[in-house]
């Protein structure tokens, strides 16, 4: 939990996600195009821990508890990834942020709930910043030596956190009413004309972090 949560919290930082939801939740017919939105970032979510978790045990470390060149390359290579991604999503990008949100309001009063899952599976399909980080916290759990049912543990820990960007708007208006779509809304006018540089700021510390620590465990 250590090494992973840190991470699992870099890879919920997901400013267009929420966004999309926060738009879900301030509009009519809100509970289910909610859902569909979970649905279809979940999808994509599950397919990919599936997919790296199947791959990540065949390493020869999986299982040991033991540090292997298998994860400083891991991290050394996460860290060299995120790096450039991070410099190209520091810099301004008025216009990809505007188009983003007209996109996402023309669909707002009148799309169906199956739109709203594709535009979630799609943001989630390309949010490089979160699944890179997913692949070094899944290979911590992969090659720790706690039982299965632990790892399993940790495992949806990690996927709530990558999923709190979907989960949280629906729960906070849940719980608080009118009360949370007016919070919600405050918190989505800050988001909007950042968001990219937002993930960049996350992207860069992690991948200095990942690319440091996987250096000094390849050639220390």
């Amino acid at each position: 939990m250590v090494t992973v949560l840190p991470l699992g919290l870099a890879a919920a930082v997901t400013p267009t996600l929420f966004a999309l939801q926060v738009l879900v939740v301030s509009g009519p017919s809100w509970q289910r195009r909610a859902l569909a939105v979970m649905a279809g970032s979940g999808a994509v979510f599950v397919i990919v821990f599936a997919v790296i978790l199947a791959g990540l045990s065949q390493l020869p470390d999986a299982g040991t508890g033991k540090a292997s060149r298998a994860e400083y390359w891991i991290e050394f290579i996460c860290g060299v990834v995120l790096l450039p991604l991070a410099v190209w999503m520091l810099r301004p990008h008025p216009n990809a942020d505007a188009k983003l949100e007209k996109k996402v309001r023309g669909y707002a009063n009148h799309a169906s709930p199956w739109v709203f899952a594709g535009l979630a599976a799609y943001m989630s399909v390309t949010d490089f910043s979160s699944l890179v980080l997913v692949v070094p916290a899944l290979h911590d759990i992969t090659s720790s030596a706690v039982p299965v049912l632990g790892k399993a543990g940790v495992v949806l820990i990690l996927f709530m956190l990558v999923m709190f960007p979907i989960w949280s708007p629906p729960l906070a208006v849940r719980v608080t009413g009118e009360r949370g779509v007016r919070m919600l809304n405050r918190v989505y006018d800050a988001l909007m004309d950042h968001q990219i540089q937002v993930m960049g700021g996350v992207a860069a510390v992690l991948g200095l972090v990942l690319a440091y620590r996987g250096y000094q465990g390849l050639w220390d």
